[in-house]
């Protein structure tokens, strides 16, 4: 019954009647709040009062409607500075009797904890390891989740899953306390727009809430939707292959398909709004991710440029003319892209429609995507870096970071892309008969590669993995977690220094690729030939290698300048000898 309720009509008659005010009702009550607090205690004296007067003869009865009807008559109780404390009291004489009828076992596994269709005022929560943390807390509004709400009971059991799971998970207090907040309002959120599944949320229902979220200055409030659709995609039984966001740790993929160094975490599939054609586009993913060996990052690239394409149209995209192809490709064309990532584009969608095709969508693919594809050409971008910035930061490297400086020194001495680096394992460096070596994963070929290294970098290397204690099968270089450290972070980390160290003034813009044009150019200037290079460096062909061979026009000078530089071989001879 409701508080309000409660104090206008009093003590209730029926209940009266049916449990009877007997002296041994009263004696068993007192023995009961005694077992908790003893005997000389004033809270005791007036709690028992309290239950007394509402005929509630047993601890197991007091619930968060009675403690509403406790808190309204605490003025005639006691002095309004006590009350906290009377309440305070109420609640832990309350848990001790949950927690002594038993202790739920809690894992570190997904529970399912039971559902109720009513009111948890979470100090009562059924699993009370999951809330002993609360005991010494200041009571916050989003103690109280009101679950009989008319609002739809999937959603209503999403937000009790995921209430769980930050009270289970959370071991930061002040983590908590943000997911709670966060959650208490996106639940309000979702019961007045009526959420039917949080998995399934309509775009502008998301959208909506976001801006709400911004517009109250509570940008993590923003974030915990995306939190909410992680715990239930990865802690459900089955894989929700409806889900309109996708979680990939949730799948049992091939290690080699995974960049260690930049995984990708999930497939969003909310930007499309026409609900067929989101299915259409689910379906042809699930077929990418469980019957090819692709990589992940070449799937969400793909994925991408037909999510694009899906989010333009207005229609079925099963019901795509010719005309309505020729008629997006001239759009595409008027964005002035290169010709690589045009045709990259619409061979997505040649993928795309055949699926469609194979499994009968459609009859026909709508369009002849090799009319569209564009011719192209090896672009070439001298990237290699100024020696007098690389000098700087050999002369600098000393204040980097322990981590950062070996990892600089891979770039820089030996050419190995930043994913490679990040991906190295402990057992990688190793002695051949008077060389050192290391052995690389190529995430992007996925295949290794044996490449002779400096010896510097190999000692380096040694005192690193001893001091860290880093195991054979351990990353070398780990995030916070252990795994592959991010390359991501990488780059931001050496931004952030060589601006605050004044590489070139501060002005100097790190990329660690740049690096790898570094090395195979320093190699071909030395005498190395291309073929050795692309060997080097792991291409699989030998227009990439030449596409890293940095200052062209420097090295035709220079073997110009050798040539006329000979007797006998002035321009004038040359020309005099080709007029014979």
């Amino acid at each position: 019954m409701p508080a309000y309720q409660l104090k206008q009509t009093g003590p209730h008659e029926e209940t009266k009647k049916k449990s009877g005010k007997t002296e041994e009702k009263k004696e068993q009550l007192r023995k009961e709040i005694e077992e908790y607090t003893g005997t000389g205690s004033v809270y005791r004296r007036k709690l028992q009062r309290f239950m007394e007067k509402y005929g509630i003869w047993s601890i197991g009865e007091l619930d968060y409607e009675w403690r509403l009807v406790f808190a309204e008559e605490l003025p005639t109780l006691a002095k309004s500075q006590y009350h906290t404390f009377y309440l305070k009291y109420f609640d832990h004489i309350k848990q001790y009797d949950m927690r002594k009828q038993g202790r739920p076992q809690v894992r570190r596994i997904p529970l399912k904890y039971p559902y109720e269709d009513s009111l948890l005022f979470l100090p009562y929560h059924p699993a009370q390891e999951l809330v002993e943390r609360l005991d010494t807390c200041p009571e916050r509004p989003e103690w109280v989740w009101d679950f009989s709400k008319e609002a739809p009971g999937k959603m209503k059991r999403q937000i009790f899953d995921a209430l769980n799971y930050f009270l289970r998970e959370d071991g930061n207090g002040k983590l908590l306390r943000e997911h709670l907040r966060g959650l208490w309002r996106f639940y309000r959120f979702c019961v007045e727009e009526q959420v039917e599944d949080i998995e399934q949320m309509a775009f502008d229902q998301v959208r909506k809430y976001r801006e709400q979220a911004m517009e109250a200055g509570q940008p993590k409030a923003a974030g915990i939707l995306d939190q909410c659709r992680k715990i239930l995609f990865l802690q459900a039984k089955d894989i929700h292959w409806d889900a309109d966001v996708w979680y990939l740790e949730r799948l049992s993929l091939q290690p080699e398909r995974i960049d260690p160094s930049s995984p990708v975490v999930s497939l969003s599939f909310v930007e499309v709004t026409h609900d067929r054609n989101r299915q259409l586009l689910k379906k042809y993913m699930k077929y990418g991710l469980g019957l090819t060996d692709l990589s992940l990052r070449y799937i969400q690239g793909e994925m991408t440029d037909i999510r694009n394409f899906l989010k333009e149209i207005p229609q079925d995209a099963c019901d795509m003319t010719e005309t309505g192809f020729r008629e997006y490709f001239q759009r595409l064309q008027e964005k002035r892209l290169e010709a690589e990532t045009f045709n990259r584009k619409v061979m997505a969608l040649q993928h795309f429609y055949g699926f469609l095709k194979a499994r009968e969508y459609v009859g026909q693919i709508p369009f002849h995507g090799e009319y569209y594809l564009k011719k192209t050409f090896p672009l070439h971008h001298d990237r290699s870096v100024e020696e007098q910035v690389s000098d700087e930061i050999l002369k600098k490297l000393h204040r980097f970071p322990e981590h950062l400086r070996l990892m600089y020194l891979h770039l820089w001495g030996i050419g190995l892309r930043i994913s490679e680096v990040c991906s190295l394992k402990g057992d990688a460096y190793y002695i051949q008969g008077r060389d050192a070596w290391i052995q690389v994963y190529q995430v992007k070929l996925r295949t290794y590669k044996r490449i002779p290294i400096p010896e510097a970098v190999y000692r380096l290397m040694q005192v690193y993995l001893k001091k860290h204690g880093i195991e054979a099968d351990s990353y070398v270089f780990q995030n916070k977690k252990g795994s592959a450290y991010q390359s991501m972070t990488f780059r931001k980390q050496m931004i952030k220094y060589c601006m605050e160290l004044g590489i070139k003034d501060g002005e100097y813009l790190f990329r660690s690729h740049d690096y790898r044009h570094g090395v195979a150019t320093r190699f071909y200037d030395s005498g190395v030939s291309i073929q050795g290079v692309r060997d080097y460096l792991g291409h699989a062909y030998e227009e990439m290698t030449r596409q890293y061979i940095d200052y062209m026009p420097d090295r035709i000078d220079r073997t110009s300048g050798e040539f006329f530089a000979k007797p006998g071989n002035s321009l004038m001879a040359c020309l005099k000898g080709g007029g014979d």
